[in-house]
């Protein structure tokens, strides 16, 4: 039994040092930070030195446990009362707390001992490059140079320079110090992605990526190019290869860290994987006081069709954080109202309010104009159209440069179904003497909807349908006979007419080409007195409508003389090609 438990206390000498301080800071390089954490305090319990004693402190200042890591230098000190490093580490600790006049005092008297020892010297120029406010990158370069003096092989002190340099803004220097460090070590992942990082940083993604795929073979567990590669590919727009990333990020790094979780989320939601971020945000409840959660559930469980949860998590949203609203919070807040419609109206006023108050918070105006546009729509589709006619016209005069043929398509549309709808009071009605100046209304909707469809065929002059709607806006907006007499309509009927004929399947314009014909056959009959002309009409229309009664009695082939077939007025839009 002696010799059993022997073995056994030798195989567990040898498992805890088989891994080393080097193995652990190449964890924490790597965002591994539970496995680093484990193997440091192993270490220290394992084998209680000052240098075991330093790592293990060096893993809590990188977690940014402060007082984890005081005690652990303390007790270092305790073993070793010349430990320089553990001195360092005190130092590094009164820095991250802004203590700057008592770090210098323990990095001078460090340096003053150890000014040979390259490992010390790079601790404390490392430890000028750590904290966002209390960072010295003059000093850190100048300690950092020194150690690298003593030791040209010390990678992490290229890094640590590499750094520095950035705080100054210096991305062609940083890379050339992050270079030194890969001949220092070879195919070092993490000096592979610290040039990734400043590529990304000013733009140059196929560098950036390039060089994160070099980290990922040097070691494919190393986290941080997971996470970087997924910044890349969401400012690239490949949402759902970022979010892929993100996730291989959680998974390399076992980061329960809450802020990750957040943005991995954040990830998951933009490519669509609106379970997944609902997924994530459970998982972090009650562990991040941030708000930005709310908005996060809010569009989610809009996306998940939970218009409920999702208005009651972005009101809540916007009365805690107002300052953080931004235009695409009022405007999922908008379209969850809208989403809880069960009439067929298809929206809910306060619903649409919302849609454009968050329109009219964009600093984009081309987002803003499609925000107007897709209310436009809404009002459109319920039947409202003075109120989608005036919406769509803001959209356009929001970014007009962008404005396309069918934004301006629709907008005449919009008008020509208001002038359609609006309704002329009858005689026993109070305001009947008004009729006139109803019909003049009418009229002029009917020309701002012809001025409108002008647009549109400037901008798609071969779209037969844009000149059917020219023709057609202004047979409504003049007396029939004054239209057919001065030929009002004929130039965009016979348009339309040129260009179905050209098509190579003219049949998909049958019930257009019923009225142009007509239109035009009536022109020259009676205003050109064109008899021939009159004929080829007649005869292209009963090609189209072979019972049609007026071509038929023009022709001499019926007589049952009926109303203008071009006295009719489509109302349905017609589809784009």
């Amino acid at each position: 039994m002696k010799v059993v438990a022997l073995v056994f206390g030798l195989l567990a000498f040898v498992n805890l040092h088989a891994q080393t301080t080097q193995d652990g800071l190449a964890l924490i390089h790597g965002e591994r930070y539970t496995e680093a954490g484990d193997l440091f305090k192993k270490l220290a319990e394992g084998s209680p030195s000052a240098d075991n004693q330093y790592y293990l402190g060096y893993y809590y200042i990188k977690t940014n446990q402060l007082d984890e890591a005081q005690k652990a230098f303390e007790k270092g000190l305790q073993i070793d009362d010349k430990s320089y490093l553990n001195q360092v580490g005190v130092g590094t600790v009164a820095l991250a707390k802004g203590e700057r006049a008592k770090a210098k005092e323990l990095f001078d008297e460090a340096e003053k001992k150890k000014k040979k020892d390259a490992e010390v010297l790079f601790r404390i120029g490392e430890a000028y490059t750590l904290f966002e406010k209390q960072n010295d990158p003059a000093e850190a370069i100048r300690l950092l140079d020194e150690a690298i003096k003593r030791d040209k092989n010390l990678a992490d002190a290229y890094l640590a320079k590499g750094d520095a340099l950035m705080l100054r803004n210096e991305g062609g220097a940083a890379v050339t110090a992050y270079e030194y460090a890969l001949t220092a070590k070879p195919n070092y992942p993490a000096a592979h992605n610290a040039i990734g990082q400043i590529y990304l940083r000013g733009k140059n993604y196929n560098l950036a990526l390039e060089n994160y795929k070099k980290a990922i073979d040097a070691d494919a567990n190393f986290a941080p190019a997971y996470k970087d590669l997924a910044e890349l590919y969401f400012w690239a727009q490949k949402f759902k290869q970022a979010a892929e990333n993100f996730d291989l990020y959680i998974q390399k790094s076992g980061t329960t860290d809450p802020e990750m979780k957040l943005r991995a989320a954040q990830f998951a939601f933009t490519a669509d994987d609106y379970a997944k971020s609902l997924q994530l945000l459970e998982e972090i409840k009650g562990k991040i006081n941030n708000p930005i959660t709310l908005r996060m559930y809010g569009w989610s469980y809009f996306k998940t069709n939970e218009a409920d949860k999702a208005i009651q998590s972005l009101t809540e949203f916007i009365k805690v954080a107002p300052e953080k609203i931004i235009g695409d919070d009022y405007k999922y807040l908008g379209r969850a109202y809208n989403q809880k419609v069960t009439d067929g109206k298809g929206y809910d006023s306060t619903g649409v309010s919302y849609i454009l108050k968050g329109a009219d918070m964009d600093t984009s105006k081309t987002e803003a104009a499609e925000t107007y546009k897709e209310v436009a729509a809404l009002y459109y589709a319920a039947k409202d159209f003075p109120n989608a006619a005036k919406t769509y016209e803001k959209g356009i005069q929001l970014d007009t440069a962008k404005a396309s043929a069918n934004d301006y398509y629709y907008t005449g549309l919009a008008n020509f179904q208001s002038a359609q709808t609006y309704i002329i009071p009858t005689a026993a009605d109070s305001n009947f003497a008004d009729s006139a100046k109803i019909a003049t209304i009418k009229k002029g909707l009917y020309l701002k909807a012809d001025s409108i469809f002008a647009i549109v065929t400037q901008k798609l002059p071969d779209w037969p349908y844009g000149y059917y709607w020219r023709a057609s806006t202004l047979y409504n907006a003049y007396d029939r006979q004054e239209n057919v007499d001065k030929g009002i309509s004929a130039p965009y009927y016979l348009k339309l007419t040129e260009l179905a004929e050209k098509d190579p399947d003219p049949s998909k314009y049958k019930s257009y080409l019923k009225l142009a014909y007509s239109y035009l056959a009536f022109h020259a009959q009676t205003t050109l007195n064109d008899q021939a002309k009159a004929k080829e009409y007649w005869e292209k229309l009963l090609k189209v409508d072979p019972d049609n009664a007026s071509a038929k009695e023009a022709l001499g082939l019926a007589v049952a003389p009926t109303e203008p077939a071009a006295g009719k007025t489509a109302t349905t839009a017609p589809k784009k090609k």
